[in-house]
């Protein structure tokens, strides 16, 4: 192994798919954006078709030309935003986008006439997010968007702001927005065959939002969608973070370490330092406050943590050596640290952890299903 690098574990990967699909009927659609959570798209993807599934979901039409290039055959859709001068590309490859402009659909429609084309697209319904969406009060507009040639309106889908909480009557309300839209659209004559609204979190507590179509993500990768929600259900997280001790020295009291000099040596201290930092997806937060593990204990980082260095407080720790391995998130021995413990260390979620973990960390996958 090298400096450092991420363990990616695919057996955990295919188990946390089978404990998600065990709570729903409806066809699994895995979102695999921001290159799988971080995790490495294209074997992630590759790991999932193996489970069954058939239809992925990215935010960004880059991410989903990278999977139809390794896999043509998959359905793959854009949840978030594309751009009308991007039709063409969209037809061409078979891309759903989310549409939830006019001007988008009119695009859309004009490429796949001069394709000579059908477009499938899924409406975007804004039902309390306030991110993008048709409202309620532009029923007219989806119904011209029917109304264009070479279209295919094969899906409507919302997303909700707070199916990661115990309390679910927001979610509940949105609910009921996106069944009024989809009812009076059934009315005004336009029956469209798959509804999703329901993510990791709504997957595990609030089954009457799976509909046709369910969109599993944090939960895929063994992470919890909050603390209040996927604690108990056995999900295992898929990736750990793993680096090497390169030096070791023992400061002496009144010793200060790394830049501005917030360490302080309060007695002889023994000091790891490791290889990487916050250009390796290390939160600088987590300057004299986050911990690591080596040889199955807890070392706490001192100092301020560096682009390409962090330096750990060993001192208790008797026999740490050069090469050691540190777990930067994952297990070593009784220990373990998730990305959902380094998030309440410095405010933020568990998601951010992971997706921050830099490109130039490589991934190592445990479990690979073709050995070369």
């Amino acid at each position: 192994m090298g400096r450092v690098w991420a363990e990616v574990n695919l057996q955990t990967l295919k188990e946390n798919y089978f404990k998600l699909q065990a709570y729903t009927q409806s066809e699994m659609m895995p979102i695999v954006k921001a290159d799988a959570y971080g995790h490495g798209v294209i074997t992630v993807v590759k790991t999932l078709i193996t489970c069954g599934a058939k239809r992925f979901g990215v935010a960004l039409l880059e991410e989903a030309l990278e999977i139809k290039a390794a896999f043509p055959e998959l359905t793959v859709m854009v949840i978030g935003a594309t751009e009308p001068d991007q039709s063409d590309i969209l037809v061409r490859e078979d891309i759903i986008p989310a549409i939830f402009q006019f001007v988008q659909a009119q695009a859309l429609s004009e490429a796949a006439v001069k394709q000579n084309r059908t477009a499938r697209l899924h409406i975007k319904v804004d039902t309390g997010m306030s991110r993008i969406g048709f409202r309620e009060t532009d029923l007219a507009e989806i119904l011209r968007i029917a109304a264009l040639p070479n279209l295919l309106i094969e899906g409507i889908f919302t997303h909700f702001a707070t199916s990661d909480q115990k309390d679910l009557s927001f979610a509940r309300e949105q609910l009921k927005r996106f069944q009024s839209i989809y009812n009076k659209l059934k009315v005004g004559g336009l029956t469209i065959p798959i509804r999703h609204a329901a993510n990791s979190a709504a997957i595990l507590q609030f089954p009457e939002s799976h509909f046709e179509l369910v969109r599993p993500g944090i939960g895929l990768y063994g992470l919890a969608p909050s603390s209040q929600i996927g604690g108990n259900v056995g999900l295992e997280p898929v990736m750990s973070w793993k680096a090497k001790v390169s030096h070791l020295k023992t400061i002496k009291t009144g010793e200060t370490v790394s830049y501005g000099r917030t360490f302080q040596a309060a007695y002889p201290t023994r000091v790891a330092t490791i290889p990487m930092g916050y250009a390796d997806g290390l939160r600088r937060s987590l300057s004299n406050h986050g911990e690591m593990l080596i040889q199955g204990r807890r070392a706490m980082v001192i100092g301020r943590i560096c682009m390409d260095q962090t330096m750990l407080e060993v001192t208790k720790i008797k026999g740490v050596k050069v090469g050691d391995v540190v777990t930067i998130l994952g297990k070593d021995g009784n220990e373990q640290i998730t990305a959902t413990e380094m998030a309440d260390w410095i405010g933020t979620i568990n998601y951010e952890v992971i997706c921050g973990i830099s490109k130039r960390v490589p991934r190592i996958y445990l479990d690979p299903i073709e050995k070369d």
